[in-house]
């Protein structure tokens, strides 16, 4: 709760992140509102007629002159006729701030039907974010949204709260990005920060794996289900039996195809995929449980030992791309190129204070393999790794609403006064 004008007010917490935006309020224990972060929008050309601004409930936007656009749960996964995909975030970070507003004003108007102009606001960012990038969200949230105060937090500073801890190793692994992050005494040190697009590297192996033809299955076409119009039902490995919706084939954008078939790869990784906890092992693997997933074609097959293999990724990479430079480097990579840059009397500490979190944390096996890794070279580590998928998902907002609600931080909030005193200066100096 925040004081303005004797009257106690929540503030809000906003985590914008590559697969989704989470908002609610500080204080509560999970996000009141959690919207996909990609948006679909329809180009002016491949509209008639044109009309003023208008936002409703569903999400959808629409400028005189300019895209169509549809947020949230009812934006990308619904198929329309030209519609192409966008996502503001690349690698972590916000690339195109245009659709931002409109992200946020849906999350927290159509969705948790509160005015951003009442309350203080938390929004997190990347240890790499930029300077440019700060200011330019404080400037969104004070002119376009007219907030009272605002604060802009770290996320690795608010995961080793979330952990209840004052420093930590942080280990977040996200849908675009993988980092490793010291934090000492709730302060991000930067010369051992370190992150990769390792999980861009899993997933491709991952669709490389479907797609490829093998001896015992032919490869998956992953079309959408809403491209679809009727199957049936096939033996596993079997050929599928489908047949397209041919009126809409024309009218899918390649944007939107990719987009979905992403999607698909990563429910098949998120269901079936796993690693070793003990490093690959070829016997061990041949006891190991074979899973089975069927796709909106109706094609279905059992995936034994090679769905051991796309995890693997994550800590081992084959001699083949260990020799090329552009490799992302694996998790174990990242954590000792990391512990190298803090001092020594530093490291103790950070390996016996290691947080996962992440949504690419909850890949099956993951902790376990992780634990082994670490056991190798540090024999006195410990890993906070909360069971609780929530927690796990959305570590870096409950940071913020944890702090956010403390009374000791209203002093660190950037209110709109200062704000017109000082501009984008401010900042800088209150958000370290």
């Amino acid at each position: 709760m925040v004081n303005y004008g004797g009257d106690e007010v929540s503030a809000l917490v906003i985590d914008i992140g590559s697969s989704s935006l989470r908002a609610g309020y500080a204080g509560d224990d999970t996000p009141k509102a959690i919207i996909p972060s990609p948006y679909g929008y329809i180009p002016p050309s491949a509209l008639s007629g044109d009309g003023d601004a208008t936002m409703n409930e569903n999400g959808t936007s629409e400028v005189a002159g300019k895209a169509k656009s549809y947020f949230g749960h009812s934006g990308p996964s619904i198929w329309r006729a030209n519609m192409e995909i966008g996502n503001p975030i690349s690698d972590g970070l916000i690339a195109d701030f245009g659709p931002i507003p409109a992200l946020i004003r849906h999350a927290l108007e159509d969705v948790m039907h509160c005015t951003a102009s009442e309350h203080p606001i938390l929004v997190t960012e990347p240890s790499w974010n930029t300077q440019a990038n700060r200011e330019r969200m404080a400037e969104i949230m004070f002119e376009e949204f007219q907030v009272p105060a605002f604060y802009i937090a770290n996320t690795s500073v608010l995961n080793t709260f979330a952990a209840g801890k004052g420093s930590a190793l942080v280990i977040d692994i996200g849908q675009s990005v993988a980092s490793v992050v010291p934090v000492v005494d709730g302060f991000v040190l930067r010369k051992g920060l370190q992150f990769s697009s390792l999980p861009k590297l899993v997933h491709a192996h991952a669709r490389h794996l479907l797609t490829t033809p093998n001896p015992v299955r032919p490869p998956a076409e992953l079309y959408p289900y809403q491209l679809i119009s009727s199957k049936q039902a096939v033996e596993p490995n079997a050929h599928p039996r489908y047949t397209l919706r041919e009126d809409r084939l024309a009218g899918t954008t390649r944007s939107w195809r990719e987009w979905y078939e992403a999607r698909e790869v990563e429910e098949w990784v998120q269901t079936v995929a796993g690693v070793l906890d003990q490093g690959w092992n070829d016997q061990l693997l041949q006891h190991r449980q074979h899973k089975q997933y069927e796709f909106p074609t109706g094609y279905n097959a059992w995936f034994g030992p090679e769905r051991f293999g796309v995890g693997e990724m994550y800590f081992h990479h084959t001699p083949q791309l260990a020799g090329n430079p552009d490799i992302p480097k694996h998790i174990p990579g990242l954590i000792t190129d990391s512990l190298k840059a803090c001092d020594p009397e530093l490291r103790q500490v950070l390996i016996s204070n290691v947080v996962l979190t992440g949504g690419g944390s909850l890949f099956s096996g993951l902790a376990d393999r992780l634990g082994s890794e670490l056991a190798r070279s540090f024999p006195h580590f410990k890993i906070h790794a909360p069971g609780n998928p929530i927690e796990r998902r959305y570590g870096g907002w409950l940071g913020g609403s944890i702090l956010a609600s403390l009374g000791t931080f209203h002093q660190l909030w950037i209110s709109r006064e200062e704000w017109q005193e000082h501009g984008k200066a401010i900042v800088g100096q209150r958000c370290k």
